[in-house]
């Protein structure tokens, strides 16, 4: 797989996220965020099952890296879970505005870690899409108790990032990982969502259409989609990518949930489109003069 086709891919799972936003933000109204991340992620699980049962009988060899896939498990379960609680707190629009800024951290976070330095286009593109979603979320005031949530899950998403790509590069089993992940969100989340009780049958029959999007969709295809394609793309580019879904959250969330953009959010949008853009084709056509 290409580098263009596996960005391309990384931006439809940030299409499919951005979507997940409106379908996390309803369920609050049937279940506790608990109980809707177990499910949710049950249904994550079995759609991508067959896949990654395939995936074990293509393998010749053994799965490798059981204890960094352990690890990126729990650290996109805890980061899901917050993102989840947060939404009970804040919006749509901006909890969408506040996830993106994983796209600071991550190459924050190579730098310190690893020392390893992405394009100095990568890092404009990074600095130009945040202030896309400075833009886009009307800045920081009235930072509230789901901002602050929702920024700690974004820290979580950047460390989770990260180690998707040592551990989907290191065990060549990037369905493995994903169904990892789905694993642990089902088993914290349902022990989280117990300390609240149960849901009630009227309570998940009504929340069946928000349930099978975070689910199957959002949950399954589009967690496949970056384990799949962070074998072909660097850790900062995947993160300018997926920082999309919170250019479709908006979207989304006008559309379904009549919250409105502002002016300087429509002015958010157009630096996000420029930042996704720079971030593809830049560092392409640069090596390309170079080669001229």
């Amino acid at each position: 797989m290409s580098r263009l086709t596996a960005n391309s891919l990384l931006l439809l799972a940030a299409a499919l996220w951005g979507g997940g936003f409106v379908a996390q933000a309803e369920a609050g109204g049937y279940m506790n965020a608990g109980w809707y991340t177990g499910l949710r992620f049950i249904l994550a699980f079995l759609a991508v099952l067959p896949l990654g049962l395939a995936e074990a009988r293509r393998s010749s060899f053994r799965l490798s890296g059981v204890g960094g896939m352990a690890l990126l498990a729990l650290v996109f379960a805890i980061s899901t879970l917050l993102q989840q609680w947060a939404l009970s707190f804040t919006s749509v629009t901006h909890a969408g505005f506040l996830t993106g800024l994983y796209v600071i951290f991550v190459p924050v976070l190579e730098v310190l870690f690893f020392r390893r330095t992405p394009h100095p286009l990568v890092w404009f593109a990074a600095l130009l899409a945040l202030a896309g979603t400075w833009f886009l979320g009307d800045g920081f005031d009235h930072i509230g108790l789901g901002d602050w949530l929702v920024i700690l899950s974004a820290l979580g998403f950047a460390v989770q990032i990260l180690l998707m790509q040592h551990v989907a590069r290191g065990s060549a089993r990037p369905v493995a990982a994903a169904l990892s992940q789905s694993a642990a969100c089902v088993f914290m989340g349902c022990g989280v969502g117990a300390f609240g009780g149960l849901p009630s049958w009227e309570g998940i029959s009504g929340c069946m259409p928000q349930l099978f999007y975070g689910g199957v969709i959002s949950g399954g295809i589009g967690f496949l989609l970056q384990a799949v394609c962070q074998r072909h793309t660097g850790a900062t580019d995947t993160a300018v990518m997926l920082m999309a879904e919170s250019l479709f959250a908006a979207i989304f969330a006008a559309i379904l949930l009549h919250e409105r953009l502002s002016g300087t959010g429509w002015l958010g949008c157009g630096l996000l489109f420029t930042a996704l853009v720079l971030a593809q084709i830049g560092p392409v056509l640069i090596s390309r003069r170079a080669l001229a």
